[in-house]
């Protein structure tokens, strides 16, 4: 018999019980992961293919009270997402490895500006198990937002407030110690640092780095600039520092920058690393698309990223959080740029 529209009806999961020679519930243990055996899960299984059974995802999602999905949210502006490379190999490495352990991944944007008046009706609506949150600005609200839900949230670097939220991170004050520290040893003495937003936690640890190793030296810290996390911050600073003679170093927040101040430096006819040495952050394939190749602080983006997605995956099973938070080292790259 077929429908008006001449297709045929769907195949319902009382046929495929029948097919497989099982109760209904027991067919239905056996497609959504309830407990049935071997023989049991291999003929519904074997049904399933022959009849081509598609099974009701909403009522599936009822069933189990599990959606099999988990949002990622970026709450950056669009346009970065897409040519910020560190924020490609999170996004990579978290689909890959949520997909394997069958999950869907959806990719979340919201502008930092609204994102307390949609992440709380985004929070209550049931429609993911989880949440990865990465790239994330100071902001208590949003905390509070999220620590007062019930979804089970991991975030990708320390939040501003971490003490109840699950988080993976790399130790940014070691980093930005190592880079700083890198040049002093190198004889620079008047060493400026351009950093990325302000109230960021990685850019404020990377800052107390930065100034810890001059103090440690006994060397005044030169200027320190925020700004954000692309090149064009990075020209921008480089024309301000290019007016103070004595700087001779920089240390740069993040590849991006980095590339941004050799651009600058280049425009004022300064030469690296000749007139002043230059470090970066991240280690992303900019730092050796670029001339001279820049000398960079490696933290390694993929293995935080499976961190994260191990620990979200951890608690949906367990509904326990094991260790948290998870601390990554770093490691200095060096190259021509320092």
């Amino acid at each position: 018999m077929t429908d008006p529209s001449g297709n045929l009806p769907p195949v319902t999961l009382d046929e495929v019980a029948r097919l497989a020679g099982v109760a209904r519930s027991t067919a239905s243990r056996a497609l959504n992961g309830g407990v049935a055996s071997r023989e049991a899960i291999e003929a519904v299984n074997k049904a399933v293919r022959q009849l081509g059974f598609v099974p009701n995802q909403a009522a599936r999602t009822l069933a189990r009270n599990r959606t099999d999905a988990v949002a990622l949210v970026i709450p950056e502006d669009p346009s970065r997402i897409f040519f910020d490379p560190v924020l490609a190999m999170v996004i990579s490495r978290l689909s890959v490895d949520f997909w394997r352990e069958g999950l869907q991944p959806l990719l979340v944007l919201m502008d930092p500006e609204d994102l307390i008046a949609k992440l709380g009706s985004f929070l209550n609506a049931g429609n993911v198990d989880g949440m990865v949150v990465t790239s994330f600005h100071s902001n208590p609200e949003v905390e509070e937002v999220i620590a007062a839900s019930s979804l089970p949230t991991v975030f990708f670097g320390r939040p501003p407030r971490p003490d109840s939220l699950p988080y993976v991170d790399i130790d940014n004050v070691e980093g930005g110690y190592k880079a700083t520290r890198y040049l002093l040893d190198k004889g620079r003495r008047r060493i400026a640092c351009v950093g990325g937003p302000a109230g960021v936690p990685s850019v404020e640890d990377r800052r107390q780095g930065f100034m810890r190793a001059c103090a440690d030296a006994g060397v005044e810290p030169g200027p320190y600039l925020y700004g954000s996390f692309d090149p064009e911050s990075g020209i921008n600073a480089a024309a301000a520092l290019v007016a103070d003679p004595r700087v001779d170093a920089v240390f740069a927040q993040s590849d991006a920058i980095a590339v941004g101040v050799l651009q600058g430096l280049a425009s004022a006819g300064k030469s690296v690393p000749e007139d002043v040495a230059v470090v970066g952050f991240d280690n992303t394939s900019t730092a050796t698309a670029v001339l001279p190749n820049l000398t960079t602080v490696a933290q390694p983006v993929s293995e935080m990223a499976g961190e994260v997605a191990s620990m979200l995956l951890g608690f949906l099973r367990t509904r326990q959080w094991g260790e948290t938070p998870r601390i990554l080292p770093t490691e200095l790259v060096v190259r021509d740029s320092a």
